[in-house]
């Protein structure tokens, strides 16, 4: 295009060189080519724009991340005059379209129309636009060119499902409901340190006098095992490639951990922030129906820091007697350091999953005792982290 232009340039130069020097109709019915031609283009270009029909239909607007979905799109020419150079152009950050691609160039005939009938793919859980995002439409000569924007399709895009055959880290078979019942009848405990709110009727007074700090019993028979997983929602910037990925693979990690264990006949305890701490309880098959549902809609916001998150899970004693934690996060914190200290030292094993591709470069040195790192990048496939 930029050579088309200078092209005419030159031409008009030499034009009006013909006219100062040499005049004549020749000499004048050059100038006049030379301004009209760029003019007669832009007309042309402009009347294109303004008839321009173009028609994109999804088979649904609230899909699952990472499910093809049937997508299709039709230009037509309605008009007196032939298409040339048509370009489509489509949203390619957190989305692609099967076989189409934004090189390829239309040309269509009056009366003439093109079909695609494909699939599309999103990548991420959340609220974008998807689909067509701008036609790009030159002239003949390639002179000039608009762009036209297409009004985009906006989707509700619903957290992938992952169901995990196993974990990998800790061993979490003492959190089978078959293994629990095994025990003995008997009444058995174990000792972690006195937490504010605790029963004094708990209070192991010789470990309290061994040790010289007050240490409360850990009922480790009877009592049916639990699952703990504490989600961080807190959006860590306003980018949106930035927190999408982060968002989806938070919550992606989150169900999937909650699935295998409700699986299991666990009963699970989700712990996030919304507007204040919540507990979601799950326990069967359809509780994790409903809880799958309210996760699809679940919003971050820059408000709900993490780090109060960590407070209110470390105030509980109820989430603090689980058989085990996991901690799904987008970063890695001293407050989060010190609860898993405080939960080591109690006993309670933790598992902290940092959903991140730049990773502190000291974060997995210096953990606390019974806590296990798994590092998941965005991207990453999660069957192969967890």
């Amino acid at each position: 295009m930029r050579r088309n232009r200078l092209i005419l340039l030159l031409l008009f130069v030499l034009s009006l060189v013909l006219i100062s020097f040499r005049g004549g109709s020749v000499s004048y019915g050059f100038f006049f080519l030379t301004v009209s031609v760029p003019l007669v283009s832009l007309i042309y270009l402009l009347y294109v724009l303004f008839t321009f029909k173009i028609y994109q239909d999804l088979s649904s607007r609230t899909i699952v991340a990472g499910d093809p979905t049937s997508f299709r799109f039709i230009l037509r020419n309605e008009n007196l005059f032939t298409y040339s150079g048509v370009r489509v152009l489509f949203y390619s950050d957190f989305s692609s379209i099967n076989g189409l691609s934004d090189l390829t160039e239309y040309e269509l005939q009056r009366g003439d129309g093109i079909s695609r009938e494909t699939t599309l793919t999103c990548r991420y859980r959340g609220s974008y636009s998807i689909g067509i995002k701008a036609v790009k439409i030159e002239d003949y000569l390639r002179l000039f060119s608009f762009t036209y924007t297409k009004n985009p399709l906006v989707v509700n895009v619903n957290p992938r499902l992952i169901r995990l055959d196993k974990l990998s880290g800790f061993d979490v078979s003492h959190v089978s409901p078959h293994q629990s019942h095994a025990v003995s009848s008997e009444r058995d405990f174990a000792v972690r340190d006195y937490i504010p709110g605790d029963s004094i009727r708990d209070i192991h007074w010789k470990a309290t006098a061994a040790l010289g700090r007050p240490m409360v019993m850990k009922h480790i028979g009877p009592e049916e095992p639990s699952v703990v997983i504490v989600s961080d929602s807190h959006r860590l910037s306003d980018d949106e490639r930035v927190f999408l990925p982060v968002e989806n693979k938070i919550l992606e990690t989150l169900l999937a951990l909650a699935l295998y264990f409700v699986s299991e006949s666990v009963t699970v305890r989700s712990v996030t922030r919304q507007n204040g701490p919540v507990e979601r309880v799950l326990e069967g098959s359809d509780s994790f129906d409903n809880f799958y549902t309210e996760i699809s809609s679940f919003a971050f916001r820059p408000e709900e820091d993490f780090r109060m998150l960590l407070l209110d899970v470390e105030s509980s004693p109820s989430l603090l007697n689980a058989s085990c934690i996991y901690m799904v996060t987008g970063e890695w914190t001293p407050e989060a350091y010190a609860l898993c200290d405080k939960l080591g030292r109690s006993g309670t094993p933790v598992m902290v999953c940092l959903i991140t591709d730049d990773p502190p470069v000291s974060v997995g040195d210096t953990l606390p005792a019974l806590t296990e790192l798994k590092i998941i990048p965005p991207d990453g496939e999660l069957k192969e982290y967890l």
